[in-house]
């Protein structure tokens, strides 16, 4: 397991977490059942039935609009063996496996987390900052959504009596209480992270060398106001991938930076129609 703190902007970061050989460990029941639902996903996105093909187009426009943020902590994969130490098991979890312990004996949590990232563009102390503000944000936020999604899904009973319709809705909702549950779980791993302080920091230059092959600039917006600058192109996001050794993190990073340049252009035209009604009013005070 590694951390990687990416800047997209001067003011927005991407965290993205990827699991090592070293510290694989067996999948979940959860973790069966996404990729079993992820597999019915892509076939529908195959099919030749119309239906199959809106929804699908409908849904993927849907989790484009999840927060980039979001998938960052959904990515988060389990603590690795040997990070924090290990506890006997009770006697009422028999079913769980005795993973963390060696002979009989808990290990003591000598294992860390590398963070990697930019040095010339990310300060040391930025990085663990970024991770912590990630956790700290992310706590509340999906659990209080996890629970009204919660509370959303009877309301779609309705529709799932219905003949020959797919409870659509319902299935939406069960998504979103799966999604908010794991960006949760992956908030507290990263809190307690970070609160134990499990970093060994990695500068990477080869990432950062990524950034340099394309000046920054103020955004894609002409005469900017806000003065943001991207830090992060499109155009750059495979050889990104490549020096991350990770090219499942390409989509990823595409729809954050279309989150990013999406927010910088809304605050663009809030300023704009500041800046008019300002106008018009020193307008009507001068009339």
């Amino acid at each position: 397991m590694r951390i990687i703190v990416l800047p997209l902007s001067t003011s927005s970061r991407l965290i993205i977490t990827q699991r090592t050989a070293a510290h694989a460990l067996p999948p979940r029941l959860d973790d069966r059942l996404a990729k079993r639902a992820h597999t019915i996903w892509t076939n529908w996105e195959n099919s030749n039935t119309a239906w199959k093909i809106k929804v699908t187009k409908w849904g993927n426009a849907a989790m484009d609009r999840i927060p980039y943020a979001e998938w960052s902590l959904k990515g988060v994969p389990r603590a690795p063996v040997g990070l924090f130490p290990s506890r006997p098991k009770k006697w009422w979890e028999f079913w769980k496996h005795n993973e963390g312990f060696q002979d009989g004996k808990a290990l003591v949590g000598t294992k860390r987390v590398p963070l990697v990232y930019p040095p010339h563009l990310i300060k040391e102390h930025e990085a663990v900052d970024s991770v912590r503000q990630l956790a700290e944000k992310g706590l509340p936020h999906h659990f209080k959504y996890m629970l009204l999604s919660l509370g959303g899904l009877p309301l779609t009973l309705p529709v799932a009596v219905l003949p020959l319709i797919p409870n659509i809705p319902g299935f939406y909702l069960l998504y979103r209480v799966w999604s908010h549950w794991k960006a949760w779980e992956g908030a507290k791993l990263l809190k307690r992270i970070v609160d134990e302080s499990k970093f060994v920091m990695e500068p990477s230059h080869a990432i950062e060398g990524v950034y340099h092959s394309e000046a920054p600039i103020i955004s894609d917006l002409p005469d900017n106001p806000t003065g943001e600058k991207m830090l992060l192109q499109d155009s750059q996001v495979y050889t990104l991938a490549k020096a991350m050794d990770a090219d499942e993190v390409q989509a990823e990073l595409h729809r954050a930076l279309a989150q990013v340049r999406g927010r910088i252009k809304k605050e663009l035209e809030r300023k704009q129609k500041e800046e008019e009604e300002k106008e018009n009013l020193n307008g009507e005070h001068k009339g």
